[in-house]
């Protein structure tokens, strides 16, 4: 038996990939990427979203915001800085 290794490079759009997901699949994807319980909570009581709200606006509001920061807002927040 001869053992091959290969690397693949693959582009995936993650909406299409959702998109083109069964009833069943989405949820059991929804499943897996849901926290719950206090794990959902930073210390101070604040959630996820409201975390990711307050960063995405004190970032907007640095002078110069680092490419990486603003893709990385983008990725997260879903809006580009301005």
């Amino acid at each position: 038996m001869n053992l091959v290794t290969m690397n693949v490079d693959a582009e995936i759009d993650l909406d299409d990939l959702v998109g083109n997901l069964g009833p069943l699949s989405r949820d059991y994807l929804a499943r897996l990427l849901k926290v719950e319980g206090e794990a959902a909570r930073a210390p101070d009581g604040r959630s996820f979203e409201q975390i990711i709200e307050a960063a995405f606006y004190e970032t907007r509001a640095m002078p110069s915001v680092p490419r990486a920061l603003a893709d990385l807002c983008w990725v997260v927040h879903g809006r580009a800085m301005s």
